[in-house]
């Protein structure tokens, strides 16, 4: 009986969105390199922002913060928190109108593809 091994259809994720090629993977670049381009990624668990009462909900899903004291810099924190820019495009008729820095959960920012800014449509509350 003859054996014959199976292969993924994909074997990263950046195969399989086509941000990576097969000729990219060829020349040299393997998963680790990859992994290691996301390590600047925010984590939930590491990405921190200080406590601000009139900024505790996420502007995605609405939800609160989880709020801790940091014994290192001894101020109250906010975890799985990012401050993010959101443009309205509304107030001056273009894509580059002015922004306002919002906080967001790390969770849902990479749940709409962790995008740089938000649009003003994006967010449910607005501060």
């Amino acid at each position: 009986m003859e054996r014959t091994e199976e292969r993924g259809w994909y074997c990263t994720d950046g195969t399989w969105t086509g941000r990576e090629t097969a000729t990219t993977r060829a020349a040299g670049e393997d998963a680790t390199s990859a992994s290691k381009a996301n390590a600047d990624e925010p984590t939930p668990e590491t990405s921190t922002v200080f406590a601000d009462e009139s900024r505790d909900r996420c502007v995605v899903c609405g939800i609160n913060f989880e709020m801790f004291f940091d014994q290192d810099e001894g101020e109250y924190k906010y975890r799985n928190c990012k401050e993010i820019n959101v443009v309205d495009h509304h107030k001056n008729g273009s894509g580059d109108g002015p922004s306002d820095e919002m906080l967001v959960h790390v969770t849902c920012l990479r749940g709409l593809g962790s995008p740089e800014f938000l649009m003003m449509h994006q967010i449910l509350h607005k501060h």
